[in-house]
């Protein structure tokens, strides 16, 4: 543990100033079929994309992944994977709900056992398709700070692409991300991002090799103007500018929603549905409209089991054509779940599966971009203190390396912690709660109870949810500061971790 802990600092100050609808199904069982895109010659697998640093020794995560294509050329549901080499392999499971190309993230599992390229052959199950991917593993001694300069530093960044829509007043969503280009000349994570402007944010985090030539950044928040907007794009000691323009808002438009009041028609689903792993942009899933009037747009879904479904745009043209729904939030328990779909008027109903039961995590949006702390994710109970501390940890990437964090809560009273909710303005009950977050550069970011300041807000929060002898499960978010005041708003915070 990095620290004796920030609560043991404030006790000191402390003794001194003594939260039914019927389901349906449909039949998904049929099985697709096509083929992956590769290269004729070489057969590699194109385009592709291998996302995360790959370190010896280092468990594989949810940044480590692989992107590739697929011509599809008949519906249906799809398994995808790779052979298992040097202890690594990627896997994807889902249902193609459009004919033509698609793009199927292959999540990584394993610890690689030594370093140099690893070569992987992906399967396309029951369609005799296979193509060749690159991995490249960096040596247990590789620093975790990776060295990248972005493109077009010092002025406009080059590469710029933009995807999704921008319109005044109306909220981004997974789809909305930029992609700028970066020279890697070291490997390890890296952190991007830009200022709030017009009420919009971009960021990026995870971890880059040298065979990456291009990063995504995710938007956030809601254009409060139209018009064009600047944005100072920072990360490796370097930056750049790109503009996004915002539309006016648009009046909303006609349409219906394909197969409304019951099954959602047209739909796919895409992306890893798995308990505790928190939703992110792969995760996606394809409707059916009938647009009869030009306009803005916003479908959403109920929450259910912990995950909504989100699209926000524009129309342009009319007739048949389909909206991709984004999924936010962190599934909590697995089976089959449905989900009204609705545009405010109509909806329609699609079901997702979530697989694999709980295992040890400690996750959360850190400024809104998803961020996991699962290496060596644990709790422990402590009271060399003299009172009992209850603490949960975890690293990003490696034990022992930066990114961490570390959340307590004390209970200077000397009685037990139990399931309760738990902020940093509670020293009047006897409690005392800090989190401790400590970036790729080891620098502390914190916030703790302070005795003489029982109002603080923004604050810090932790709730336990449920406490055995074996494993401790909760939720947590709150504002943590570094010593210049800087903040990193955390949200949506998870945890389920063994004693």
């Amino acid at each position: 543990m990095k620290l004796l802990s920030t609560l043991a600092l404030f006790l000191i100050s402390a003794i001194l100033f003594i939260s039914c609808q019927k389901e349906l199904n449909w039949d998904l069982s049929a099985q697709s079929s096509g083929s992956l895109k590769a290269d004729s010659v070489t057969n590699d697998c194109l385009p592709v994309v291998v996302q995360g640093t790959y370190i010896v020794d280092s468990a594989l995560g949810s940044t480590n992944y692989i992107d590739v294509q697929v011509d599809v050329t008949a519906l249906g549901i799809y398994e995808i994977k790779s052979d298992t080499v040097n202890g690594i392999s990627f896997y994807g499971t889902g249902t193609f709900g459009t004919t033509g190309i698609n793009t199927v993230r292959l999540m990584g599992t394993g610890m690689p056992t030594s370093s140099g390229i690893t070569t992987l052959i992906i399967s396309y199950t029951n369609n005799n398709s296979t193509c060749i991917v690159d991995v490249e593993i960096l040596p247990a001694s590789n620093n975790p700070n990776a060295a990248y300069t972005l493109g077009g530093a010092g002025a406009t960044c080059t590469g710029f692409s933009l995807a999704g829509s921008y319109m005044e007043s109306v909220p981004l969503t997974g789809g909305n991300t930029v992609s700028v280009n970066v020279t890697v000349t070291s490997g390890g994570v890296y952190t991007l991002s830009t200022p709030v402007v017009n009420g919009v944010s971009f960021a990026a985090t995870g971890s880059l090799t040298i065979t990456n030539t291009g990063v995504t950044l995710i938007g956030t928040g809601t254009p409060t103007a139209a018009g064009t907007y600047n944005y100072l794009l920072s990360g490796g000691g370097t930056s750049c500018t790109f503009s996004v323009t915002f539309d006016p808002m648009s009046p909303p438009a006609v349409y219906t929603l394909g197969g409304a009041p019951t099954g959602c028609t047209g739909f796919s689903l895409l992306g890893n549905y798995d308990v505790g792993v928190a939703m992110n942009s792969s995760n996606t899933a394809t409707i059916d409209v009938d647009v009869t009037g030009l306009g803005s747009y916003s479908i959403s879904s109920t929450a259910v089991n912990g995950v909504t479904f989100n699209a926000t745009g524009v129309f342009t043209t009319t007739g048949p054509q389909q909206v991709t729904l984004y999924a936010s939030g962190t599934p909590s328990a697995s089976g089959s779940f449905d989900y009204n779909v609705s545009n405010g008027s109509q909806s329609c109903v699609l079901s997702v599966t979530y697989t694999g039961a709980a295992t040890d995590f400690i996750t959360c949006d850190m400024n809104g971009v998803f961020t996991t702390f699962n290496i060596g994710a644990s709790a422990g109970l402590s009271n060399s203190a003299g009172f009992p501390i209850l603490s949960i940890d975890g690293n990003s990437f490696a034990v022992g390396t930066d990114p961490t964090i570390n959340i307590q809560i004390g209970n200077i009273n000397g009685g037990s912690i139990n399931p309760s909710t738990y902020d940093v303005n509670q020293i009047a009950i006897g409690f005392l709660v800090s989190c401790d977050f400590f970036d790729a550069s080891s620098i502390n970011y914190t916030m703790a109870t302070d005795p003489n300041n029982q109002n603080q807000n923004p604050g810090f929060t932790v709730t336990i949810t449920s406490m055995s002898g074996s494993r401790c499960v909760g939720t947590f978010s709150g504002t943590v500061k570094d010593a210049g005041g800087n903040p990193i708003v955390i949200t949506n915070g998870i945890f389920n971790v063994p004693f």
